[in-house]
């Protein structure tokens, strides 16, 4: 995570100094400083970025801190000489951020559509027009995204919620340091306006502010980390010390002596953030102090003493990153998840990381050369409402766009739903090579070609999401108290035989097949199932830890279903979860002998061993998380075609097959089964991600409930070979 470098001052602007405060121009010095500081900063966050797999460096604290340092001044020495024009000022700032920004956006809109899959179009052009309106980090939380870095769950421009977080500070403090002018100009009058003038007042209503923040920013951090790293009021503390500081530099000063160590010892916090900690993890909380604490002490060490860092930050190499460093910052980013999109790969190898440095710093100092200093030159120097209204103009063109980017998404999106539609629903027991059909046929060594399905791919890939047959009753997800319930499938009413499926969200990935089957075959198929859960007598292991509790009441909670006198027709139980869900072990074990004991135990809890237990063994996985499946399989799908997909994008078998403990349960009941469909998703040496036209995987761990279905001859043959 990391923020956009602070242009509130330009580097080549010195701010009006008060001829009355002989510190004003002591102060106007810090420049040279705060553009070097900014030239490191932004360093350390594209180092970070690039070559640290996203490792947040502290970067963010130290841009924010210099935001309000600069802000603050600035407008405070205005205000008190009443030189403040509002219309004015607003164009400056934001036709400065507008500019360039506006140019990348439209630049990442182009990748978006060369690089990220469909499915993620539309929340990534909602992104857009948020960014655009400086509204991003708001967007971030309504829509609960989780923050990873430079990672696979990233979108292209959700670096640009720290800019909404500085833009609704530029807009604000000015109305705020405005209207406290005015206001104390209305109540005082004589000695008392000299007692209370604006900087103390502000002060005062700052340190308040700031406190109110730090204590939220703790608040928020420990119930909602990424909540808490996007909002603009845990954020305002880190802009708030920059104001204080600002505003207390005016009358106070270290001493000369202390200035050189205070700023290396600053300088020395700041590049070290990153290296001892992650604030991903931790910021704005307390520990984003570290790099707090080093920004303000750089500035409060500003000093021309030849043992002091003035001479480092103002050397050639850090004017010249500081010089394009917003613009540095806006490409690196979304070249970065561009280039991890096209190559699916989780991070950056040395050599790439290094070619998306090179590109980015070029067309960083190509947007500086070409739209930041022409904008500064025929926009904003000659003043009035000028930059305003051009800003507000370009703004407007670009909201409308992203708007209009939105709709024809919409329709686009709509029209390959509909046309995957028409065969979604085919009937898997008459359709010929559909699914799971044609792998039957590639596995008894024949051939299948359907010329119906030539073209079509199933279901559309800006569906993938919503691809899911799971119903509320079927599942227990997050509620409290926790609540066992079984949803009924296939025949409800009189049915031949009943059977109960047990298990986590591999359990309900097949619901719909499951009632195919039991409406083929006039059988009532039950499923019940909880959440990163299974039926185990054993608690669950360190992966899912924290769902320990509630796991073991809905476990509690099945075998009091099983034991009651209405369920004694139960005919048999299906089991299955994700294998990469283990137990905790006992003793000597491991985890996996622990999580086979453990399945033995709880079957042996049945009503009634003449009850048989099925165990289905696990699907292929992909991926560990969907953010991840989204970038590397389902980008790659989408770059091919339906005919040529299914190898392109498929994965070795020995990579996506995870040791199923159930063949190993099943040999030590003597009324367990196992059905094991590994055929129908994997050949000798590869597991293809699309089959028959059907895209097997909806994330990157669970099948689509379309491919599910077309198994369902396969798999309801193997339960009536079971069922006799």
């Amino acid at each position: 995570m990391t923020a956009i470098p602070d242009i509130s001052a330009p580097p080549t602007t010195r701010t009006d100094s008060d001829p009355k405060n002989p510190r004003s121009g002591q102060a106007s010095g810090h420049i040279s400083e705060i553009h070097g500081l900014r030239g490191i900063a932004l360093a350390l966050v594209v180092a970070f970025h690039l070559f640290g797999n996203g490792r947040v460096s502290g970067g963010i604290d130290v841009f924010l801190v210099i935001s309000g340092f600069l802000a603050t001044r600035s407008l405070v020495s205005r205000a008190e000489r009443g030189r403040v024009r509002l219309g004015e000022h607003y164009g400056r700032t934001f036709a400065r951020l507008a500019a360039p920004a506006l140019i990348v956006l439209a630049a990442t809109a182009a990748l978006m559509v060369a690089f990220i899959p469909q499915t993620l179009w539309t929340q990534t052009t909602r992104e857009i027009v948020a960014a655009a309106t400086y509204t991003l980090n708001w967007e971030l939380i309504a829509s609960q995204l989780s923050y990873g870095a430079a990672g696979p769950s990233s979108t292209p421009v959700q670096h640009f919620w720290s800019l909404a977080v500085q833009g609704q500070f530029f807009l604000l403090w000015p109305l705020v340091v405005v209207g406290l002018a005015f206001l104390l100009r209305v109540v005082t009058r004589g000695r008392m306006r000299g007692r209370l003038g604006l900087a103390r007042a502000l002060f005062v209503l700052t340190a308040a502010a700031f406190a109110v923040s730090f204590v939220y920013a703790i608040k928020v951090s420990g119930a909602d980390q990424a909540a808490a790293y996007f909002n603009s009021v845990t954020r305002f503390w880190e802009i708030g010390a920059g104001a204080l500081t600002a505003l207390a530099l005016r009358r106070l000063s270290l001493p000369e002596k202390i200035k050189p160590y205070a700023a290396w010892t600053g300088l020395t916090l700041i590049v070290t953030c990153g290296f001892v900690m992650d604030g991903a993890d931790h910021f704005p909380g307390p520990l984003a102090l570290w790099p707090v604490a080093g920004a303000l002490l750089v500035m409060a060490g500003s000093t021309p003493s030849p043992h002091g860092p003035r001479r480092l930050l103002e050397t050639r190499p850090l004017r010249f990153v500081a010089d394009i460093s917003y613009e540095l910052y806006l490409w690196h980013w979304p070249l970065l998840i561009a280039w991890l999109y096209y190559t699916g790969g989780e991070r950056l190898t040395l050599l790439s990381a290094a070619g998306v440095l090179v590109v980015s710093t070029v067309l960083a100092w190509a947007t500086n050369r070409l739209v930041t200093r022409p904008v500064q030159t025929y926009v904003i120097k000659p003043g009035g409402p000028r930059a305003l209204v051009a800003t507000l103009a370009a703004l407007a063109v670009a909201v409308g766009g992203g708007w209009s980017g939105l709709v024809a998404i919409s329709h686009s999106e709509t029209r390959a739903i509909e046309a995957a539609a028409r065969l979604a629903t085919a009937d898997p027991y008459t359709t010929e090579c559909l699914g799971a059909a044609a792998m039957a046929v590639a596995s008894a060594g024949g051939s299948c070609d359907n010329p119906d399905l030539r073209g079509e791919l199933i279901p559309a890939v800006a569906a993938i999401g919503e691809d899911d047959d799971n119903r509320s009753e079927c599942w227990s997800f997050e509620e409290r108290p926790v609540r066992f319930s079984a949803c009924p499938n296939g025949a409800v009413e009189g049915y031949e035989k009943r059977l109960l499926m047990v298990g986590d969200s591999h359990a309900v990935a097949p619901v719909g097949a499951l009632d195919l089957i039991g409406k083929q075959r006039s059988w009532r198929i039950d499923v019940a199932s909880r959440a990163a859960c299974h039926w185990n007598t054993r608690p669950l292991g360190r992966n899912v830890a924290d769902n320990r509790p509630a796991c073991a009441e809905w476990n509690r909670q099945l075998e009091d279903y099983l034991r009651a006198p209405e369920q004694r027709n139960i005919d048999a139980i299906i089991v299955t979860h994700s294998a990469r869900k283990t137990t905790q072990p006992l003793g000597d074990e491991t985890p996996y002998e622990s999580t086979v004991n453990g399945l033995v135990e709880a079957w042996s809890h049945r009503p009634s061993m003449k009850i048989p237990v099925i165990a289905l063994v696990d699907n292929p996985m992909f991926e560990p998380d969907n953010a991840a499946y989204l970038r590397t399989t389902l980008g790659c799908i989408q770059r091919h075609s339906p005919e040529t997909a299914g190898k392109a994008c498929g994965r070795p078998r020995a990579d996506v097959l995870v040791k199923d403990p159930h063949p190993d349960a099943v040999v030590r009941d003597p009324n367990a089964h196992l059905v094991d469909l590994t055929h129908l998703f994997c050949d000798d040496t590869l597991c293809p991600a699309v089959i028959g036209n059907v895209i097997v995987y909806r994330d990157g761990n669970h099948i689509t409930s379309r491919y599910a279905r077309t198994l369902a001859p396969y798999l309801g043959q193997e339960l009536a070979r079971i069922m006799g």
